[in-house]
């Protein structure tokens, strides 16, 4: 009676014994996943499309500025060269709120466009976030922010298709 049991139990423990280190050696040796990365923040603001094209706006409103600014300052080298003083004070005083203007617009850019351009990258890498249950998410700015990363956590690019496809409303 004794042997009509001993194999059925044997098999059992065995069984169990294979499915412990089944388990054991699926713990030890499944893919990480790694739950903090990193973006790199110059790379993901050049590469937004929305950067891309707030960028070519203000570029088309700067180069306009531009060249309104080196016009006037043709004719006002023709006016000094006259010694036409009165209209070379006249066009002084233009010349002066045409540069401001154009500061204005380069501080527009620099400023209001770069933070509504930030604020839409990180709703999306929030979203992105949550998607890929990621924990944290660094950025660096290719200073030394991130001195090292184990190869596979930078998602710059990952981040920055999933941002375009979204800007692009896909």
């Amino acid at each position: 009676m004794k042997k009509k049991y001993a194999i059925p139990l044997l098999y059992s423990v065995v069984l169990c014994l294979l499915l412990a280190v089944s388990l054991l050696s699926y713990q030890v040796f499944k893919p990480v996943k790694s739950e903090i990365v990193y973006i790199d923040n110059i790379k993901l603001f050049n590469g937004f499309n929305m950067s891309k094209d707030l960028g070519k706006i203000n570029n088309e409103k700067i180069t306009k500025q531009k060249k309104k600014l080196d016009s006037l300052y043709a004719i006002y080298s023709i006016f000094r060269e006259q010694k036409n003083t009165e209209k070379a004070q006249q066009l002084e005083v233009q010349l002066r709120t045409e540069d401001q203007e154009l500061r204005k617009i380069n501080e527009y850019f620099s400023k209001e466009v770069s933070q509504q351009v930030w604020n839409r990258l990180n709703q999306y890498i929030k979203e992105y976030g949550e998607t890929h249950t990621l924990k944290i998410i660094l950025g660096t700015q290719g200073n030394g922010n991130v001195m090292y990363a184990q190869q596979g956590i930078d998602i710059t690019t990952s981040v920055l298709e999933y941002a375009n496809t979204k800007y692009e409303g896909n």
